[in-house]
């Protein structure tokens, strides 16, 4: 883009890189604010139909421009801040949720289109993830309110127990295609006709599942959403928020959504690849690149409303204990899993040393199919044993803790 400014405008390096840089953050920010008005009334109007029920179905066809009747209400509602809040705190936290998530936006590839090809992508998506949970603390604090400084601490304490799965859920990824650019990942499932997705592997689909699972409570769905328990604690760290600084909230919070499922599209599910993208070339293939990526960004949405409608709130002690006892052990396997499965896969004729040292049967002439059924075999073996094993001592934990409750409620303690 920066070369396109200076040849079709002759302007200078730095004034061509402000361009494109000013642009490319435009269009972020409008292609982010249409994304969440829709999103809003597809979730609204997909949870309806699951509920049999009507959604909003009034304004516009099919209820298509409530978003932008509800935007225009929440512009001209009067912004308010409480009296004892620290009112630079209090400003500063919606921004600081907003700019964490716009800045997410840039490492994410469109189809065949890159904004920005960072060298450590991935490393830079966690690294931004943090500052979303600084707006939240922020809030909290800033708000001078026990519900909101409760609401607050919870988001932190959510955010930072599942940002620990949800960054070694990568490492396999990483750790099959030798790269952190988002970029090269989606380009390294380019192969079988597009169909070359890192969530056809074993350890892809365990990943992708994990990944999933903890970037709903990143991004505060349910049944994730304890820090907006509306029954227990208002509305959380938004309780002294209105007007325009809500909506900011409220934008920011279905952007990182939306950015979950592209981040989740570009990693696990071939970003834009897909039949006939590498044949088609040019602007036809990266036309339909585009239509593939979000074809697949918006079935995960979909999946999201799904259990929204369907999956009821966990209490907070269960939200934490799925975190460290369930999730961790899992994406810890995992990441051995995908060592295996890289060195069976990628075993050549050094492996030779090995047999040499320990006498062990030799596999560098082995065709690759063979292989490759090795490392299915081995990796499937090692997760299934895992989950079963996660599940069971779990199930123990919670077995024993209810009886010891009855035996306490017998005693009348």
């Amino acid at each position: 883009m920066v070369e396109t400014f200076q040849q079709t405008f002759g302007a200078p390096l730095w004034l061509a890189v402000v361009l494109a840089s000013g642009l490319k953050v435009t269009l972020i920010l409008v292609g982010g604010s249409l994304g969440m008005m829709f999103l809003t009334w597809y979730e609204r109007r997909a949870i309806a139909y699951m509920q049999d029920r009507r959604g909003p179905n009034r304004v516009g066809p099919q209820g298509l421009l409530q978003p932008i009747a509800e935007a225009i209400k929440t512009m001209t509602k009067e912004d308010t801040t409480p009296l004892e809040a620290d009112r630079i705190v209090h400003f500063l936290a919606p921004v600081v949720m907003l700019a964490a998530t716009v800045l997410t936006f840039a490492i994410i590839p469109w189809g065949n289109l890159f904004p920005s090809d960072l060298s450590v992508g991935v490393l830079f998506f966690v690294a931004v993830g943090g500052l979303h949970t600084l707006g939240m603390l922020m809030a909290g604090w800033g708000s001078n309110n026990k519900f909101a400084l409760l609401g607050g601490m919870r988001g932190v304490a959510q955010m930072v127990s599942y940002e620990i799965p949800q960054v070694m859920a990568v490492i396999p990824i990483v750790l099959m295609t030798g790269t952190m650019s988002m970029q090269r990942i989606v380009e390294a499932q380019s192969g079988f006709g597009g169909l070359a997705w890192n969530v056809f592997t074993p350890v892809g689909l365990f990943a992708f599942v994990l990944f999933f699972i903890a970037s709903l409570a990143e991004g505060e769905r349910t049944p994730f959403d304890i820090p907006e328990a509306d029954s227990e604690i208002v509305a959380g760290y938004m309780t002294e928020y209105t007007g325009m600084k809500f909506a900011v909230f409220y934008l920011a919070n279905y952007m990182t959504n939306l950015a979950i499922c592209f981040i989740t599209t570009s990693i696990f599910l071939g970003g834009g690849n897909g039949p006939g993208v590498n044949e088609l070339g040019g602007f036809l293939g990266g036309f339909l690149s585009l239509i593939y990526f979000f074809i697949k960004a918006l079935f995960l949405f979909f999946i999201m409303v799904l259990i929204r409608a369907t999956v009821p709130r966990l209490r907070v002690d269960q939200l934490m204990g799925f975190a460290w006892k369930f999730l961790l052990p899992l994406v810890l396997v995992n990441i051995l899993s995908s060592a295996l499965w890289v060195s069976i896969t990628r075993w050549d004729q050094q492996a030779q040393i090995f047999t040499t040292w320990f006498g062990a049967p030799g596999t560098a002439d082995a065709p690759n199919f063979i292989r490759l059924g090795v490392a299915v075999a081995v990796t499937v073996a090692i997760n299934l044993g895992a989950l079963v094993m996660v599940m069971g001592l779990n199930n123990r934990a919670s077995q024993e803790h209810m009886r010891a409750t009855d035996e306490e409620l017998a005693l009348g303690l």
